[in-house]
């Protein structure tokens, strides 16, 4: 069976007719039905009942179907690939990263990227550490950024800077400090990262440390919902910076905490493949881009 005959086929699957199979592939009806009938054959097997009402699959033909779903999402992101490609003759770049960076490091990183790349077009996804991973050893994405990501194999990690954890409570705005001390924030209010995330451990680490046993209000696994929730009414939290300061509105409610605790901002790249020059200039922009920031290398 050609690979013509499954997209023929599977556009049949999916229009449910050989006019809208043909509509689908941009070919003649007449073409369709020809190629469609060359796939049974040579598959030796009835995929469709010929009614008056139109084709009826066959139980052979919804098996194969579930079995041609991967393979023909795998040639729409291949023929994706190959329009980015000649859209953007300087090439493509797919970057990942972590919900919470991509609510505003990120996106200032590729904004100052396409001033010197324009050419270059960029794909983003933001998934979790272990997505990450997996998408750069399948070699689906080419770049990831993180806050220390586990070690895996065949992933290479690099920290280029470092997010400081910071106070993010609506009612800060009444604080004329620069600096808050932990020991004296209203804890049974507190909304807690995870303890299993980097900064959410980090965090509570330097809880214990002060002597105290604490039952967070309420426990969150990502940063961008602990702070929707604080701007919402509820409680207080401590997050990175980048998602403090993405909110749109009073830049009076973050501030950093005392003593200091802060989460290294990680580059990930596949062991096994080779850097280009768009991805050296990412490199770059972000690395510029958390030394503005004030961030430091040195862990917190």
């Amino acid at each position: 069976m050609r690979l013509r005959h499954i997209e023929v086929f599977h556009a049949v699957m999916q229009a449910g007719s050989l006019s809208g199979a043909a509509a689908l592939l941009h070919i003649s009806q007449p073409a369709a039905s020809k190629m469609l009938a060359q796939a049974e054959q040579s598959l030796g097997v009835e995929l469709f009942k010929r009614l008056p009402s139109g084709l009826k699959p066959t139980p052979e033909a919804t098996l194969l179907f579930q079995e041609t779903k991967t393979l023909h999402q795998s040639l729409e992101r291949v023929r994706h690939l190959a329009r980015n490609l000649s859209a953007h003759p300087g090439g493509l770049l797919r970057v990942g990263c972590i919900p919470s960076l991509g609510l505003g490091l990120v996106p200032r990183v590729i904004a100052s990227f396409m001033k010197q790349c324009p050419d270059v077009s960029i794909n983003i996804r933001t998934e979790n550490n272990e997505t990450l991973a997996a998408l750069l050893l399948a070699q689906e994405i080419d770049v990831a950024v993180a806050f220390e990501p586990p070690v895996t194999p065949g992933i290479t990690i690099e920290e280029l800077g470092r997010a400081r954890a910071v106070l993010f409570d609506s009612r800060t705005h009444d604080i004329e400090e620069t600096m808050v001390q932990l020991s004296d924030l209203d804890f049974p209010n507190w909304i807690a990262l995870d303890p299993e995330d980097p900064l959410g451990a980090r965090v509570s680490a330097a809880v214990a440390v002060m002597g105290r046993e604490l039952t967070p209000m309420i426990e969150v696994k990502t940063y961008y919902l602990a702070r929707a929730l604080v701007e919402s009414g509820v409680g207080f939290t401590i997050i990175d910076e980048y998602t403090a300061y993405s909110h749109a509105g009073d830049h009076r409610n973050v501030v950093p905490v005392e003593p200091e605790v802060s989460v290294g901002v990680c580059l990930m790249t596949s062991a096994s493949n080779a850097s280009s020059q768009a991805l050296r200039v990412l490199v770059e922009q972000l690395t510029r881009e958390l030394a503005k920031h004030g961030t430091r290398s040195t862990p917190g």
